[in-house]
């Protein structure tokens, strides 16, 4: 079906754009000269009164004739605008010149200006008030005396037609700077549809020739940054997809025809092999009967093979319970040595500490010996005393009586300190015997304290090591006995599968019969799928006529 002619689509981009930018720079424009011309008018009303009142001020001061028009003329060359001076409501002066050149003077201001100049004594401005017979815009400020009584009006006024003719020149330079902005807006605009119809365009033909089977790919717009870039990157990733599956359809085509053709063959060579497999069958029904009576011995053997199991296990269970209570005392015997070996240290330092504390004593008793022997010098010497002194007592006779006694005891208490010191050496000597004796003692015993050490550390390392042992063993009666239970569980499964295995082929006898009747019907499937591989081959041939279409 023939397609209707539409509009192009960069005429509909450049219509939707520029006709906006038309509309809107018209609009613009419009509203502009709008306000444009109200306020320049404005403006030139408030430059007329504030010329007025300029003149009004040089009225005040100057010292020229008022009647001449000197100072109206000045003022206009000044300013280009024509002024006058009213007394009352009457021109006095005037820069005004009529068509025929006089000037109106003697004739009176229009009544809406009396009214609201003189008797109100405000000021006045208008864009359409008759001056000398011409449309003036006008601007007039009383004048007062210095009582403040008004006695006339300042005027400073200009043609309408020249403040139009002034307004209007600025309106044209406006319109035509917005037609500018426009004409540059329009052409942006048209240089951005090409811009964007040339990757269309682009992109169109791309599309055309996929359609046409050949893959073109295209780098003219994929640096655009714009969505029209990123849908030639997408085109150009479907090309890429597409010629993937194009030469992977083409190698499956390859592959189908070939595997058609190998599935014919096959099926020629299953329709040979059925007949042998038939002959099979019934060698295989014989050889079913054998196979029953095997399983019956087989099934007396694994009986057999479950009793010695349940004995392994009931063993394994007595021996895992022997080797947990060895694991406990070895365990228990451990920390005993190991407490034991605590205090023979704890023994060897207070061996030590009594060695030492023997020495000591020896060192003690000899000193106390010294002090004996000195002690009985002393009770010699006093003995010797203590015999002069009797000696002396008796040569003075009665005198010296008391003396002699006090000399006799202090004898005694000599022989007696002396018998004493004899007993303390007595028994220090017998008290340094029995230290020394310690003292070796004491050395001995550290000796076999350290041996008894050494032994310990040795012995707790066996220990150590036979833990080791018992752990080991342990671990691997617990591992026999689950090897045995899962023995007892495969038995299970194995008497399960022999009883299955004895039925089935008691089964299988009777199926072969079945079985050759479902080879000759196999045999006829056989012959369905040569005919379905053979169509399958010109399903292959017609992908690949198919396939020709792309062009790769």
């Amino acid at each position: 079906m023939k397609r209707k002619k539409s509009i192009s689509i960069r005429i509909q981009l450049i219509l939707m754009s520029v006709l906006p930018v038309i509309a809107t720079g018209a609009i613009l424009i419009i509203m502009t000269v709008s306000k444009l011309h109200s306020g320049m008018m404005d403006e030139a009303l408030e430059g007329l009164m504030a010329s007025a009142e300029m003149f009004r001020e040089q009225i005040a001061i100057t010292d020229m004739d008022l009647t001449t028009n000197q100072l109206e003329d000045e003022c206009k060359a000044s300013t280009g605008f024509d002024f006058t001076r009213f007394e009352g409501d009457t021109r006095a002066s005037t820069s005004v010149v009529k068509a025929d050149g006089s000037r109106p003077i003697g004739t009176k201001a229009a009544d809406e200006v009396i009214e609201a100049v003189l008797k109100k004594g405000q000021r006045f401005t208008s864009t359409n008030t008759d001056v000398a017979g011409q449309k003036y815009c006008v601007a007039y400020t009383p004048i007062k005396d210095e009582n403040g009584n008004i006695t006339g009006m300042a005027f400073a006024g200009k043609p309408t037609a020249e403040i139009e003719d002034t307004i209007r020149k600025s309106i044209i330079h406006i319109v035509i700077i917005g037609i500018v902005i426009i004409m540059i807006t329009c052409v942006v605009v048209v240089l951005v549809s090409n811009s964007l119809m040339k990757a269309v365009i682009r992109i169109n033909t791309v599309i055309n020739k996929l359609s046409e089977g050949e893959f073109e790919k295209t780098d003219d717009t994929v640096s655009r940054g714009d969505e029209l870039g990123e849908m030639m990157n997408s085109s150009n990733v479907l090309i890429d997809v597409l010629t993937n599956v194009i030469n992977d359809i083409k190698s499956v085509s390859g592959t189908l025809r070939a595997k058609a053709s190998d599935l014919s063959e096959t099926s020629s060579h299953l329709s040979d092999t059925t007949d042998g497999v038939s002959t099979a069958v019934q060698d295989m029904a014989s050889g079913a009967i054998d196979q029953t009576e095997s399983i019956e011995k087989m099934t007396q053997n694994v009986d057999n093979l479950s009793q010695a199991i349940r004995t392994v296990a009931e063993n394994a269970e007595a021996l895992a319970a022997s080797a947990a209570d060895m694991s406990t005392a070895s365990q228990e015997s451990a920390k005993a040595l190991e407490q034991l070996s605590e205090n023979m240290n704890s023994m060897e330092s207070a061996v030590t500490e009594i060695s030492v504390t023997m020495e000591d004593t020896n060192i003690a008793v000899k000193n106390v010996n010294e002090k004996v022997d000195g002690i009985n010098n002393i009770a010699s010497q006093t003995n010797l005393l203590a015999l002069n002194a009797s000696i002396e007592a008796a040569r003075a006779g009665e005198a010296g009586r008391g003396f002699a006694v006090v000399a006799e005891e202090i004898g005694s208490l000599a022989t007696e300190s002396s018998q004493t010191a004899d007993e303390i050496r007595n028994e220090m000597l017998h008290l340094l015997n029995q230290a020394e004796k310690a003292s070796a003692n004491a050395k001995e015993v550290s000796n076999i304290g350290n041996n008894v050490i050494s032994v310990l550390g040795e012995t707790v390392e066996k220990i150590n090591a036979l833990m080791d042992d018992v752990r080991s063993t342990v671990d691997g009666v617990n591992n026999i006995s689950a090897l045995t239970e899962e023995c007892d569980a495969s038995k299970m499964v194995i008497v399960d599968a022999i009883s299955n295995l004895s039925a089935i082929s008691e089964e299988y006898a009777a199926s072969t019969q079945e079985t050759s009747a479902s080879m000759q019907e196999i045999n006829a499937n056989i012959n369905t799928l040569a005919g379905s591989a053979e169509e399958l081959m010109n399903v292959a041939h017609k992908l690949d006529d198919d396939l020709e279409f792309f062009k790769l």
